[in-house]
């Protein structure tokens, strides 16, 4: 026996009652809007099904973050101390020293995903940078005393540096 829907019924979304939609989840079926979508090479799923989706990629344990943190950091403070030495070549070289990171802390996590490992790597190199950062700052305003504007310029490569080597853990670890 088959079915024919009526075509006055209107499917509202999960998540929100009141706003009508077409769309359905291809995993459960469920209606779901265009603000609670999330678009799949395969179709559409609803927020609880990539939430699943996402936990069934968690594998990271409690280990793996303290020693991507560990890492993260000393990498973080030898790349914060040595790139923005390099003056215009930071440009070139941070994204490197962050790629670097983020393949040796997969490497020694034994490439499990953690969903928020990124975050923690991405703030271990942060953190380690820092110096630089405070360091530059304390030389700007000595030297703005004798008037030289230029000192300002001295920010630039180490924020460029934690900038662009935050960026490139972010594109390396992050699982969308």
């Amino acid at each position: 026996m088959t079915t024919t829907e009526n075509s006055d019924t209107k499917t509202y979304c999960q998540w929100h009652p009141t706003v009508e939609t077409g769309l359905r989840c291809y995993s459960c079926g469920a209606p779901i809007c265009a603000k609670c979508v999330h678009r799949t090479p395969v179709g559409y799923l609803c927020p609880d099904c990539r939430r699943g989706r996402k936990q069934r990629f968690e594998q990271a344990r409690s280990t793996d973050y303290l020693i991507a943190a560990s890492v993260s950091l000393v990498l973080g403070g030898l790349a914060g101390w040595l790139l923005p030495l390099t003056g215009w070549f930071v440009l070139f070289l941070s994204p490197l020293a962050g790629t670097l990171a983020a393949e040796a802390v997969w490497r020694l996590v034994g490439r499990r995903y953690g969903q928020h490992l990124w975050w923690i790597v991405a703030g271990g190199l942060a953190l380690g940078g820092l110096p630089q950062l405070v360091f530059a700052v304390v030389i700007t305003i000595l030297s703005l005393d004798n008037g030289a504007l230029w000192g300002l310029l001295g920010l630039l490569w180490p924020a460029a540096h934690i900038s662009l080597a935050v960026g490139a853990v972010a594109a390396r670890l992050r699982l969308k």
